[in-house]
């Protein structure tokens, strides 16, 4: 299993090791003279527990900031947000203008009462589409610069997480990064394809990402900032 990512916090008054979880995200609170390898491994022996945490707590921020896909609702493409239209022609699609997510659907649908759900099912399939043309492509341009190289790649929907990489070095996307910038993205890939060289969030980990990703910070409190933006 895929150790949830975490947020370390040292002191010399704490005796024991606390695990939190809030917000949907792991902080560990430990004295100074435990070890990144203990403190790793004890995230790894508590990692089902976090995950069923994390899942819990992203399904109530989730609900409530649940999508209507209804006329005027936003929606980020790139990093860019996009207001919602919905218009009726003989043609099913999606487009971008400057300002709009233009979903098109047929005219006998104007007056369903299942129309939310035909919206949802048109920008899902849109985002999908574009997800891996984008994802992958990005894919291929970090490990060309990082030298680091995935044995697979799959694009996927998470609920809790924007990727992961497992022991075989097999990497999974969120199709919903799309909603972020390119570097953002670029970030989350690097992120990634760190772990195929360290599998966990020790020191080393991630002066690893530092060094293919230096700004990684602000990245993360760019995702962090919009979360609430980037759930379906």
């Amino acid at each position: 299993m895929t150790l949830p990512e975490f947020t370390l916090v040292r002191s010399s008054k704490r005796k024991t090791v606390s695990l939190q979880v809030k917000s949907g995200k792991v902080r560990v609170l430990a004295p100074r003279q435990i070890s990144d390898l203990q403190i790793t491994e004890l995230v790894e022996q508590k990692s089902l527990w976090l995950w069923r945490k994390i899942s819990e707590q992203q399904q109530q921020l989730e609900h409530k900031f649940a999508r209507q896909f209804a006329v005027g609702e936003c929606y980020y493409f790139l990093g860019k947000k996009y207001s919602l239209a919905i218009v009726h022609a003989n043609l099913k699609n999606v487009q971008l203008t400057d300002n709009q997510i233009v979903v098109t659907l047929l005219k006998r649908e104007y007056e369903s009462s299942l129309i939310a759900d035909k919206v949802q099912a048109a920008m899902q399939q849109w985002y999908l589409e574009q997800a891996k043309i984008i994802l992958q492509q990005r894919l291929l341009e970090q490990q060309q610069f990082t030298k680091l190289s995935a044995t697979a790649v799959k694009i996927r929907h998470y609920k809790t997480r924007w990727g992961s990489c497992d022991a075989k070095h097999r990497i999974n996307l969120n199709w919903l990064l799309v909603m972020a910038p390119v570097e953002v993205i670029d970030y989350v890939i690097i992120h990634e394809l760190c772990h195929t060289v360290h599998l966990n969030h020790s020191i080393a980990y991630w002066q690893l990402v530092d060094q293919f990703f230096p700004h990684y910070k602000q990245a993360k409190t760019w995702l962090k900032n919009h979360q609430q933006h980037l759930n379906w």
